[in-house]
């Protein structure tokens, strides 16, 4: 961010998005005026998406459930990862024939 500091929660959403694979996600800080920042993951390969929210101590869901500790992106990243992420492709599953 040019000229304003980050709060603790932008950085805590910063170091979540650099935990998330770039092939498999794409991110954006959403960030305003009288706005909660939050960070907008998109499965690249579902187009599934949701907004993570960080305080302080901890990432949270949109829906008010803690994810993890801000001291811990990986975590979070699995967590949010396990949520969004693609089913496997066809000819990587076994058609049984």
């Amino acid at each position: 961010m040019t000229g304003r500091s980050r709060t603790p929660a932008q950085a805590a959403l910063d170091d979540l998005a650099a935990e998330l694979d770039p092939r498999e996600f794409a991110t954006i800080l959403v960030t305003g005026p009288g706005r909660r920042p939050c960070l907008t993951v998109a499965s690249r390969h579902t187009h599934a998406a949701e907004d993570i929210y960080a305080d302080r101590l901890s990432y949270w869901w949109a829906w008010s459930r803690r994810i993890s500790a801000t001291d811990d992106p990986l975590t979070a990243a699995r967590q949010v990862t396990d949520l969004l992420r693609a089913a496997p492709p066809p000819d990587a599953m076994a058609d049984g024939t």
